[in-house]
């Protein structure tokens, strides 16, 4: 198996459902440092209904045929609470006062020499002003695992923008008395009515569906035929590496632009979900059963033998996307927009797709970025549009990727260019000051929830995205050390003997806690 999962986002819990509601746009306030552009604020996510784990080969419960011994002990998270809290944010004691450590160095080569693993590329920065406390290897590309998440949030927070929504619509042609369902890829669409407060569910089918029902009453429509339009991406939804089974381990699903929770399926009570093999051809049976109960009949869209209305390869539809051409020259779009639903913003996916190293919207944010850099919406040119919009901050003769989520094992990326990435989000004056704030929260969130827990100065402080596969251990991120000095790191180890991982990740810990607790001077 070329392609092992890293850090699948496991089932979620079931999003309340609020009564139907005007969109709101909500605004989120956050400290600033005095010299940082880092936000300094964090919603802490208590993930609930899964264990939140690093990899889906290291849990006893989940299928797979790449087992790494000893297994990783997995403790399940708590039940989600309706509130959010606050985390003490990194950024929020950073100036220019903090004195700036001088012995990194002696305290990092002193864990390294102890350490039974050997072979780790690292590098750490101080967060302000860029010098490089320490540096090993730092060069060397390696497989980053789903550390690669960090480049796919940064570049789309950069070329999307961290306030842009994602639409769903409906379209109505008069003419042929056609409706159609329009992806616009929001993979976190819910199935029942809009919810303003949640970032899975923010749009929701049932809303868009009484919405759009309520339009066509307008009209005196009561019928009409269903179609689907997918063409927002272009190309094969699934990569040629990934394999075909780990949809069902709920690992990755089909790229497509329309989708319910990042399409899982079954019981969110199970611990486990598989993912669907035709998410958007799912959306739109949805949507279709929404339609009928506000008052509308439907032709079509119930993914069963309209071949326009949905294929089995996701029901792009045949007449083409809004205000483009046919092949033979002649205009063509779904008609009129009647109603839409609108994502979270960009800023709330990405932090989604991080704390939970959800594949599925990594790949996704992906074909957004290409869309957003002029480039066709798909597989092929995702991971060339993230390496794109990060081209004056990362080094592209040195870096290697062909996907956008970390899955595969031929992505390559070297720690000095990780921490670049994250330096220029120290600093950055615009949506990329959020990007290290939305990482997992050592001893709190995601996949760190179990990491930390004891370090005083690191637990609660520590942000990171971790990055696992059964040969590779990788961890980058910021920290604030015990004198207020903010730091960035990127830590990265591949082709470590199965038996020896669980030491190189203490390894990586060490050393992370180590800067948490650092006066070194």
């Amino acid at each position: 198996m070329n392609d092992s999962p890293d850090e699948p986002e496991a089932p979620k819990s079931t999003d309340p459902e609020s009564p139907r509601a005007e969109r709101t746009q909500r605004t989120r306030r956050r400290r600033r440092g005095k010299a940082a552009g880092i936000t300094a604020g964090v919603l802490v996510l208590i993930l609930g209904g899964y264990a939140a784990v690093d990899a889906y080969d290291l849990v006893p419960d989940l299928p797979g045929f790449l087992t790494t011994a000893p297994q990783i002990e997995v403790q399940t998270v708590p039940t989600p609470q309706a509130e959010a809290k606050d985390v003490p944010a990194p950024a929020s004691a950073v100036d220019d006062s903090a004195p700036v450590p001088t012995t990194v160095a002696k305290t990092v080569d002193a864990i390294l020499k102890d350490s039974k693993v050997k072979g780790f590329g690292l590098e750490v920065r101080d967060g302000l002003s860029d010098d490089v406390l320490y540096a090993k290897d730092e060069t060397t590309p390696r497989t980053p695992a789903s550390v690669t998440k960090v480049f796919t949030a940064a570049a789309a927070l950069k070329s999307i923008g961290g306030q842009t929504r994602l639409a769903t619509t409906t379209n109505f042609d008069e003419s042929t008395n056609t409706l159609t369902l329009t992806g616009g890829g929001d993979p976190l669409l819910s199935a029942g009515d809009s919810d303003p407060a949640s970032v899975n569910g923010h749009g929701g089918l049932r809303t868009l569906a009484e919405d759009t029902a309520a339009a066509l009453k307008d009209d005196d429509v009561a019928e009409v035929t269903l179609n689907l339009d997918t063409s927002r991406y272009t190309g094969e939804d699934f990569a040629s590496g990934w394999e075909r089974a780990d949809i069902a381990k709920g690992v990755i699903t089909p790229i497509q632009p329309l989708m319910i929770d990042t399409g899982y399926i079954g019981s969110k009570d199970r611990e486990w979900r598989a993912r669907s093999e035709h998410p958007a051809k799912d959306a739109l049976a949805a949507f279709a059963k929404e339609l009928k109960k506000a008052g509308i009949d439907v032709t079509g869209g119930d993914g069963g033998g309209d071949k326009d209305s949905a294929s089995d390869s996701g029901g792009d539809f045949a007449g083409g996307a809004n205000g483009t051409d046919n092949a033979d020259g002649t205009d063509n779009t779904n008609g009129a927009e009647l109603a839409r639903v609108e994502s979270a913003t960009i800023s709330e996916i990405v932090q989604y797709a991080l704390v939970h190293s959800d594949n599925v919207v990594a790949e996704v944010l992906g074909n957004e970025v290409a869309i957003a850099e002029g480039q066709d919406g798909s597989l092929t040119e995702g991971p060339k549009a993230v390496l794109s919009a990060l081209g004056e901050t990362v080094d592209l003769g040195r870096t290697d990727l062909v996907d956008t989520s970390g899955l595969s094992y031929d992505n390559r990326i070297a720690p000095h260019d990780l921490t670049t990435v994250l330096q220029a989000s120290v600093v950055a004056d615009d949506s990329l000051a959020g990007l290290i704030s939305y990482f997992p929260v050592g001893g709190l969130t995601g996949t760190l929830h179990d990491r930390f827990l004891d370090e005083k100065n690191a637990s609660g402080i520590v942000h990171a995205k971790t990055g696992t596969l059964s040969t590779v251990t990788s961890l980058a991120g910021g920290v604030l050390d015990a004198e207020g000095r903010y730091l960035v790191f990127s830590i990265q180890i591949d082709d470590v003997d199965k038996d020896k991982i669980l030491e190189a990740r203490t390894t990586v810990d060490d050393i992370v806690t180590s800067l948490a607790d650092c006066g070194c001077r």
